[in-house]
């Protein structure tokens, strides 16, 4: 797609920027800020729709290939310890401060400014060459009614970006999670009764199967995320304090790779341990995308120099599995969820100069190959 109409512009993505994190969207309190975006869109002439809290719109020439752009508009509540109002974005020389500013309203800000660019440039009379569809989704940080409950009416898709604080850098793949509540068994007694012997106690067998949980062979380590890991987060047992407990129950939160299917994991840890094992959730299954796809090679030609990597952070990235995804944004994800939350106007710029460098040469791959 050559053309000579305007490409982003910066001040109006951290124009945006600003507006949209003093907007409290909090999840499942994303009416506001998806009613503000909606109003954005429509006024570019880009034909929003919604559902729900979420907003999406599309915007090309052709009907395939049809790219996906997607971030999420909720965020985390407040951490302690911020200085100023989260809900009042503080404009510094040297960043932008305020709740979401990096997760992920960076990324929003960017993608709606790349998708208005390439409209610009539409309507000045360039080639796309396939559709963009740019949805902006709630309860991300829920794992709520956002993208899951949209991509439906988004399909088909054939390739996506999703929007997250990686300093630029591509995210091919991302761990999965996998909750497990285990119980220890006992059996009920008197203390005084059974001096020394705790072969009955649920909470000491409990303990037992949380050290060998801890010899559990989890596998190779995945080439782009490292081994999968395991914590003990909760465990409660016992009734009084003069009385042997006859259960102790513990939950498991496994960080999983592509490597470590959830059903197969899940079998072996219950020819392995000793206790009931039961499955929590698993629905945020691990998910990678070949090097080879189109969309990662558009990447690469957009961002030259910027080698895939893999993502230890949760993202809308699981619920495309089986669609070729990269996560990639501006910011860096060590600053998502801390007081004084920021970003660079610097990186927001070159956040939205990515998104729609990324789109051009995605969708260029496919009039080079006829």
């Amino acid at each position: 797609m050559t053309t000579s109409a305007p490409a982003v512009n910066a001040e109006s993505v951290i124009e945006r920027l600003t507006r949209l994190v003093a907007i409290r969207s909090v999840s499942r309190e994303e009416d506001a800020i998806a009613a503000d975006v909606f109003a954005e869109l429509q006024s570019a002439g880009l034909k929003p729709q919604r559902l729900g809290c979420n907003v999406w719109c599309e915007l090309g020439d052709a009907p395939r290939p049809r790219l996906l752009f997607n971030s999420h508009l909720d965020t985390v509540p407040p951490a302690a310890g911020w200085t100023a109002d989260p809900w009042s974005p503080t404009r510094l020389a040297d960043r932008i401060e305020g709740l979401g500013a990096n997760d992920a309203k960076a990324s929003v800000s960017a993608m709606i400014e790349a998708a208005i660019a390439l409209r610009n440039q539409l309507g000045a009379g360039a080639k796309l060459g396939g559709t963009l569809v740019l949805a902006l989704t709630a309860e991300e940080e829920i794992s709520g009614k956002g993208l899951s409950e949209l991509i439906p009416a988004l399909r088909p898709i054939d390739a996506a970006i999703v929007g997250e604080p990686t300093a630029l850098v591509p995210m091919i793949a991302q761990r999965g999670l996998l909750i497990l509540r285990c119980v220890a068994h006992g059996r009920t007694g008197h203390p005084a009764n059974t001096p020394g012997d705790t072969k009955d106690n649920a909470i000491a067998n409990a303990a037992a199967e949380i050290l060998r949980l801890r010899e559990f062979d989890f596998g190779p380590a995945h080439p782009l995320l490292g081994r999968c890991h395991a914590h003990v987060t909760k465990i409660e047992g016992g009734v009084a304090l003069n009385v042997i407990p006859d259960s102790c129950e513990f939950h498991v939160d496994i960080r999983t790779t592509p490597l470590q299917p959830h059903d197969e994991l899940v079998a072996k840890l219950k020819e392995y341990l000793h206790c009931e094992v039961n499955v929590r959730s698993q629905r945020l299954i691990p998910v990678q995308t070949n090097p080879d796809e189109r969309i990662v090679q558009a990447v690469a030609r957009a961002l030259p120099g910027a080698a895939p990597a893999g993502s230890p952070a949760m993202s809308d990235m699981v619920f495309l599995a089986g669609i070729p995804s990269v996560k990639i944004g501006p910011g860096d994800t060590h600053r998502s969820h801390t007081p004084d939350e920021f970003i660079t106007p610097d990186e927001l710029a070159a956040g939205a100069a990515a998104y729609e460098r990324i789109a051009r040469e995605y969708f260029a791959a496919g009039a080079n190959h006829g």
